[in-house]
């Protein structure tokens, strides 16, 4: 198996907000600081709530499932597809409001763990 592809990586409980897991790919050791990602898996009827990142902006992807994005103040539909951002400073959360897990590929840059 080639040293540059991850395919043995397994969800683990975020230790911080219930019903969500993540599964980490590539840490700021492994990008030199540059960024780190990590799929995220929000089980049905939680949420990552709401917080700031005070020197990251947080990039996502919507891999699977439906849901919403706190934008600030205001809240989005989220679906299959949809990619959005959070800017450095910026209140943001994301809630699974389907009936299926919510998965998510998320890109910190520059890279927080």
């Amino acid at each position: 198996m080639s040293k540059n592809l991850k395919s043995d990586v397994e969800f683990v409980k975020n230790p911080t907000h219930e019903g969500v897991y993540m599964r980490h790919f590539y840490s700021k050791s492994e990008t030199g600081g540059s960024l780190n990602n990590f799929e995220i898996l929000v089980v049905p009827g939680f949420q990552i709530a709401p917080h700031t990142h005070a020197d990251a902006v947080e990039y996502l992807y919507v891999v699977e499932g439906a849901g919403e994005f706190l934008d600030d103040t205001e809240w989005f539909p989220l679906k299959k597809g949809d990619a959005f951002h959070a800017p450095i400073g910026v209140t943001h959360a994301v809630k699974n409001t389907g009936d299926s897990p919510l998965k998510l590929f998320a890109t910190f840059s520059p890279a927080i763990q």
